[in-house]
Formats: structure tokens, C-alpha cells, sequence
């Protein structure tokens, strides 16, 4: 497929969504992911008034929500997730619901030194129980 034939495909999939995926936020699963992560202020690991999850926490949501829109083999040799680009809203707190949606938002190409690259993008939106928004999270990918 030219790379003219697979951005046209790529670009009809912009608006497509994926969910929304619900998880109820376990304290232990906050606090795990705080020692995992090298955190050391203690409002994640208090059992008493939360926890509250690190800022990072939210990129666990990224592979069930985003992983299949964008489309990991599209015929280049290589393939990097290039960037994420995250703006946080209200803290995730133990016991929270969380709902995430994702939507494939772009696709286009750039000529680089190695030739021809192929971007895709997509959008994480993380809200509560509340409706509340607690993040939106922009991944990127490069293949080329």
C-alpha cells in the first residue's frame, strides 16, 4: 500500500472511539503503582484520605482505552510511540469510578531524513463518578 493509500484509510478512522472503560480505583493498586513509580510524598500512601493516585496514574488507562486505534503495524519498518501530552483535572482518589473514552483524532506525514513518516494520534478523556474531568491524555506515534 503507498503511503498516499494508507493515510487516506488512516485519516477515515479520525473520530472513531474505543469505550467508554470502567475501573474502580483500588487503594492498593494507588499505593502499588507510588512505590513502583519512586514516589515519596505520603498523600499516596495514605489509606486515611485516599489515596491520592500519582500524576502518572493515568497512563495505566492508556492501553486498554488507546491501544487499538492506533494502528501498530502499518507497513513501515519502524514504529515509536513518540509523545504523550497529558492535562490533569481533578485528583483520582481511591474508591473513584473511572470512565475511560478514547478517540482517534490524526493521522498525516512528514518527510524526514530516513524518508517518508507516518503520525498518528489519539485522545484519552478521563472522567469520575461525577462527571468530573481528571484528565486528557494526547498519544502520539511515529512509524517510518
Amino acid at each position: 500500500m503507498t503511503h498516499e493509500a494508507l493515510l487516506e484509510t488512516l485519516r477515515l478512522r479520525i473520530g472513531e472511539t474505543r469505550g467508554p472503560f470502567v475501573r474502580t480505583i483500588e487503594a492498593g493498586a494507588l499505593i502499588r503503582f507510588a512505590a513502583a513509580t519512586g514516589q515519596t510524598h505520603p498523600r499516596y500512601f495514605d489509606r486515611n484520605h485516599g489515596p491520592v493516585a500519582a500524576p502518572t496514574y493515568i497512563s495505566t488507562f492508556c492501553a486498554e482505552a488507546v491501544a487499538e486505534l492506533i494502528t501498530l503495524d502499518p507497513g513501515l519498518p519502524m514504529f515509536l510511540h513518540s509523545d504523550d501530552v497529558a492535562e490533569l483535572g481533578d485528583p483520582i482518589i481511591a474508591g473513584d469510578e473511572i470512565r475511560a473514552t478514547a478517540r482517534y483524532v490524526d493521522a498525516f506525514v512528514r518527510e524526514g531524513r530516513r524518508g517518508t513518516m507516518l503520525f498518528q494520534t489519539a485522545e484519552m478523556r478521563l472522567v469520575n463518578q461525577r462527571n468530573a474531568h481528571v484528565a486528557t491524555v494526547r498519544v502520539s506515534a511515529v512509524s517510518f
